[in-house]
């Protein structure tokens, strides 16, 4: 069984949507104070222990499959924008108002998994224990495809705003 970390690449469900958001608002709402901890892992990482457990016939072994850094929800959005903290109290029914769309942005499943660390347990093996180490850096590699949410890139409110 693997259990990876949030996965990222270019179109994910993660930094993608994280940049969409910050590209459409000035601030962004802090859950949990941002301490929820990630250990990111690029898709071709997971692509590659993916091939591996198949190639060495692994079986019968849970596996935690994690980037190389350790890195706070607050410091992934500070990478990426301009953070301002959110009472729980304001969240819930934003997030479940926002739920009731066809492509939420934000939804209350997600704001409770936010409430929870998602780095190794310490219970079972990581990829790394295994020989399948994390290459990619998760600034390089969404380095790569956030120019797509700068100023003059494909989803920057510059272009928006000339279109209209």
């Amino acid at each position: 069984i693997l259990r990876p970390s949030v996965v990222y690449s270019v179109d994910d469900n993660f930094t993608a949507n994280l940049m969409t958001l910050l590209s459409w608002f000035p601030i962004f709402p802090l859950y949990y104070k941002g301490l929820t901890l990630f250990k990111p892992i690029h898709v071709s990482d997971l692509a590659e222990i993916i091939y591996q457990f198949i190639f060495r016939n692994t079986k019968s072994t849970t596996v935690e499959c994690i980037g190389l850094e350790e890195i706070s929800f607050k410091n992934i959005l500070q990478r990426l924008l301009k953070l301002i903290p959110m009472p729980l109290l304001v969240a819930q029914p934003l997030a479940f108002f926002l739920e009731l769309f066809p492509k939420p942005l934000l939804t209350l499943d997600q704001l409770r998994l936010l409430k929870y660390q998602n780095i190794p347990s310490g219970q079972f093996k990581t990829n790394f224990d295994l020989g399948i180490p994390s290459y990619a850096n998760f600034d390089i590699e969404v380095e790569k495809y956030s120019y797509m949410w700068r100023d003059g890139g494909q989803f920057s409110r510059r272009i928006k705003k000339n279109k209209n």
